[in-house]
């Protein structure tokens, strides 16, 4: 399969409003590639350098792919238009620029691996690329990860703080529910922090086939079920922690069904959530007889520990 590599040359102002262009052209996930630093996990001590982009501070180039259909140029020219419509909504969108290059898919394939790096998220998870090497410390149990064109290697902001809370909570012996679950990622780590039955579910054809070679290729079957589903619709019973590192919007949407699917005392997890975007999901929380336990920031990104009201 061919597939078109799209890249959009914007400013930090703007760089989430491109990002999200691109989710609603149907794009499965995003590059973002600026001058920022690396995100690590505090308690990190020992990690490889990352390399920054030769990229001016102020610019941000931010890439995607879609499979080279009869429709695709027609998704294309409205990528420009919407882009070059963001002034009409208050954000600079720098050069603006749009770039388009035809690819192949094995490679692309090859060519983004140079920038996934195996991820120590602390003493009891690593996230690693299947195609690398890495020895753990003794307790250190590894997720083996291959993305491919699903969202989910473990670096972005919303990943990180959903593996660091989930490498702090008590998981064993507890039902695991991944709504959105792109890559697989999140499902995969709950299992190996001891989770007794993990739920993988996308709404996503292309991330259910992902998630599921990546749960045979850390042999979790039988322990990691993976469905095509929207929202709870492949949902079944209740559960103990769910995690939904999607949208703000869809959190805001799934809000008034997670008291069916979430257990008394169990715990859900929104990330995804851009700062601009926190009041709407607080006051959804809140409208839907819900609290925020805890709450954690990086960046512009938000991810909020949800519980139910007590009575």
């Amino acid at each position: 399969m061919k597939w078109m590599e799209i890249t959009v040359v914007t400013s930090q102002e703007a760089k989430e409003a491109v990002a999200d262009i691109f989710y609603r052209a149907g794009a499965n996930g995003v590059v973002v590639e600026d001058a920022s630093p690396p995100l690590l996990a505090e308690d990190v001590e020992d990690y490889s350098l990352v390399t920054l982009p030769d990229i001016p501070l102020e610019e941000v180039r931010i890439t995607a792919y879609l499979p080279l259909l009869e429709g695709t140029f027609r998704q294309i020219e409205e990528i420009r238009l919407a882009v070059s419509a963001l002034p009409d909504f208050g954000l600079d969108p720098g050069r603006g620029e749009v770039l388009v290059a035809e690819i192949l898919e094995e490679d692309w394939a090859s060519a983004w691996k140079e920038y996934y790096q195996p991820i120590v998220v602390g003493p009891k998870l690593v996230i690693k690329p299947s195609w690398e090497e890495f020895t753990p410390a003794p307790g250190q149990n590894i997720v083996e990860l291959d993305p491919g064109m699903a969202f989910g290697t473990g670096s972005h902001a919303t990943t990180v703080m959903c593996l660091e809370f989930m490498h702090g909570r008590e998981l064993a012996g507890k039902r695991v529910l991944d709504l959105g679950c792109g890559s697989g990622i999140l499902a995969l780590a709950a299992a190996k922090l001891g989770a007794a039955e993990v739920v993988a579910l996308d709404y996503d054809p292309l991330a259910v086939k992902v998630a599921a070679e990546n749960v045979r290729l850390n042999q979790l079957e039988g322990h990691v079920a993976v469905a095509e589903s929207h929202l709870f619709a492949a949902a079944r019973g209740r559960y103990d922690f769910i995690v939904a590192n999607i949208i703000a919007r869809i959190i805001i949407e799934l809000l008034p069904s997670l008291g069916s699917y979430l257990a008394p005392d169990g715990m859900f997890l929104a990330s995804g959530i851009i700062r601009d975007k926190l009041d709407s999901v607080l006051y959804a929380i809140e409208h839907n007889g819900f609290l925020v336990q805890q709450s954690f920031e990086q960046r512009e990104w938000v991810t909020l520990a949800v519980v139910r009201k007590v009575d």
